[in-house]
């Protein structure tokens, strides 16, 4: 796996080489790993939320998210989001690069980001470079900061992911646990200074991140991805799916670029927990 800086520049050696470099260097403040080694030189691109205006519609397209999110209703925050995957294999022979010279996909679960300006968040990155060559990394992120790192992760491996909002102490618990290997990323952060996190949605998304197409990030062929055990909580208690309740309404994410051609779009949901999201282009 090469190290990636954003706007696509390699930065050096494999990942073999970052693991030993950062095995000396200390983690974030409010962040422990074990079994994922925290990869500092590593430069992942930046979700982007959606900006929809608005109450959201049953289903919205975006030109970087595809799957589920829910909506909270007036007066009630959204504090747990979790859902569980297996990572899929990038298919680079059918991923061809944007200008950034990478095709990327992100598979994540966060609050936020659906009609406001932050995203708390974890998940998983896979990316294609123009050599054809994979690369696969955890990470977590308070959008709009930069994502956080750590590699140690691979294609097949069982991912279980959680984000919580403590409102005692107003931070964000994150958690990641590779369950195939063991290995686990925990991260508690506030929210970013000169940031408002309103707590108003909940997602599970398979994203082309860095700004999608338009800004030189192609869609990696991640075949399908299939997300399990989605399940949000609200400020007043209520623990149930991705579809909708009393205090939240859904909203089904298709992915399509302003060309009109659909990237990604997810499948009906199961039981409110349990759905996929189909790769249909890079671009």
């Amino acid at each position: 796996m090469a190290i990636i800086a954003i706007g696509g520049a390699a930065a050096g050696a494999a990942s073999a080489a970052a693991s030993t470099q950062s095995a000396a260097v200390a983690l974030p403040p409010g962040v422990t790993a074990h079994g994922l080694t925290y990869a500092p030189a590593i430069k992942l691109p930046k979700s982007t939320p959606p900006d929809l205006s608005g109450k959201p519609k049953a289903t919205e397209y975006s030109d970087n998210w595809a799957g589920y999110a829910a909506a909270a209703n007036a007066g009630i925050q959204l504090t747990t989001v979790g859902g569980d995957f297996n990572i899929p294999s990038v298919n680079c022979g059918k991923s061809p690069v944007g200008s950034s010279g990478y095709a990327y996909v992100a598979h994540w679960v966060g609050l936020d980001g659906l009609t406001d300006g932050t995203v708390e968040q974890t998940g998983v990155d896979a990316y294609c470079t123009s050599s054809g060559s994979p690369g696969y990394f955890a990470w977590y992120e308070m959008y709009p900061l930069n994502p956080v790192a750590f590699s140690g992760v691979s294609p097949g491996d069982a991912i279980t992911t959680t984000v919580t909002y403590n409102s005692t102490a107003k931070t964000y618990h994150m958690n990641l646990t590779d369950v195939t290997t063991g290995g686990e990323v925990t991260s508690t952060q506030s929210c970013p200074s000169g940031s408002t996190c309103e707590n108003l949605s909940a997602e599970a998304i398979s994203e082309d991140p860095g700004g999608a197409v338009p800004d030189g990030y192609n869609l990696a062929d991640f075949g399908m991805e299939n997300y399990t055990a989605t399940r949000v909580v609200d400020s007043k208690g209520l623990s149930s799916a991705l579809n909708a309740s009393a205090d939240w309404t859904s909203t089904e994410l298709i992915m399509q670029e302003p060309s009109d051609d659909i990237l990604a779009t997810p499948g009906g949901l199961y039981d409110g927990r349990a759905f996929n999201v189909s790769w249909n282009a890079a671009s």
